[in-house]
């Protein structure tokens, strides 16, 4: 499968709030549009879709995943997501060097970082891949849950 970048809009925006992933993974559902707008999520935000939000799609433009670069003081975190019935086909590799190579056409300076609740080794596994590393383990309460997180950075050559 061939990823392409495009315009992160209010639909893909809306179509990723009835995203169902199973099992512990179900702490990534958003939910519902009406309330992610009431509650002024950053996906409910045009200038900060338009400028930090890239949808992931196909050659036939159909929404795949999505990433979020957040330009930090320090670095540029990053968020992704992938269609629930795409995970587990290691697609994460794909997604993984799309993320690096945007990041370095738009913040060719800046240290990249993303954090990942521990749970998740699935990610972490994909992320170790790609080349981050483990910085630092906490915990801390989010709009979808409290939890421990593994905060990585990609190593520099």
């Amino acid at each position: 499968m061939r990823f392409i970048l495009g315009e992160f809009t209010e639909l893909y925006a809306k179509e990723i709030c009835n995203w169902k992933y199973d099992g512990e993974y179900s702490i990534y559902n958003y939910p519902s549009w009406t309330k992610v707008l009431d509650n002024k999520w950053a996906i409910t935000i045009e200038e900060k879709r338009k400028k930090e939000f890239f949808a992931v799609i196909d050659e036939e433009y159909k929404l795949c995943g999505y990433i979020r670069l957040q330009e930090k003081n320090e670095c540029i975190l990053v968020g992704v997501g992938l269609k629930p019935s795409l995970c587990g086909q290691r697609l994460g590799n794909t997604l993984m060097e799309i993320v690096k190579q945007q990041c370095a056409n738009l913040y060719p300076r800046k240290i990249i970082a993303l954090e990942v609740r521990s749970f998740n080794e699935r990610a972490v596994k994909c992320y170790k891949r790609a080349g981050f590393i483990v910085k630092e383990i906490y915990k801390k309460d989010t709009p979808i849950g409290y939890g421990e997180f593994i905060r990585m950075e990609l190593a520099i050559p």
